[in-house]
């Protein structure tokens, strides 16, 4: 069996940017796939216990008891598997899902592994941000912050805080950010989203980047190992040998 290619469908589940034929293809695959039929029910589970946990109509109590319920019972068959609408959490929020489900995870004898798994994918779902991917030519690799595993960035991508983008020979790509700014990545460069949230820093560890920046702008850093440059203007390069 394939795995690797339902890996790649996974995230794209995961990121909310699959399309039906592919839902039905990776439906399909789990059915006959424990590996991948785990790692589906698994997300499916972790989104419909964030939601109960935050229901504007549960009480803290109700909350905690929802998440045991839905993490002791039987797995939902793939075959009925319905992809959630994504749902976004920050601050308070995110720490107390992690907390409840953390705890909800020892009490019910989850493994250390198993429970760091459930951890990043509360960081995918919570940390997102409305930057999109434009302007691909070549290889261009993405790393996301709770992953250890680099993936080939696409076009329309989902793009996470703490996202690290790699670049290779003769490739480049186009983050567009709010208000139509862009950071165009060059070749053979290493780029960190560090902060978005009112504003922007990102993090050049080698390579060259342009931007090209609506006036006016919120905050716009760019760090590198030797220091830090507030943007002030609407264009300009940064390179980092």
């Amino acid at each position: 069996m394939n795995c690797e290619r339902y890996k790649v469908i996974i995230e794209k589940y995961i990121d909310g940017a699959i399309s039906d034929t592919e839902l039905a293809s990776l439906k399909e695959h789990a059915r006959g796939c424990s590996a991948c039929s785990r790692e589906l029910r698994d997300w499916v589970k972790t989104q419909g216990i964030i939601q109960d946990s935050f229901s504007p109509t549960a009480s803290a109590a109700g909350a905690t008891e929802s998440i045991l319920s839905r993490l002791s019972s039987q797995p939902e068959p793939v075959a009925r598997m319905t992809v959630p609408k994504p749902i976004a959490l920050f601050g308070k929020q995110f720490a107390a899902a992690a907390s409840i489900l953390v705890v909800a995870g020892f009490l019910l004898g989850f493994g250390s592994a198993r429970i760091d798994n459930i951890k990043a994918r509360i960081v995918r779902m919570t940390s997102k941000v409305p930057i999109r991917v434009s302007g691909l030519e070549g290889t261009v690799l993405v790393k996301h912050q709770a992953s250890k595993r680099w993936s080939q960035l696409k076009n329309g991508s989902g793009i996470y805080l703490g996202d690290t983008f790699r670049s290779t020979a003769k490739s480049r790509a186009i983050l567009t950010l709010a208000g139509q700014s862009t950071i165009q990545l060059n070749q053979n460069s290493t780029l960190l989203l560090r902060v978005y949230n009112g504003g922007t820093e990102f993090y050049l560890e080698h390579g060259e980047l342009a931007a090209a920046l609506n006036s006016p702008h919120p905050p716009f850093i760019i760090s590198t190992p030797h220091g830090r440059v507030e943007a002030l203007g609407t264009k300009f390069t940064i390179a980092v040998e």
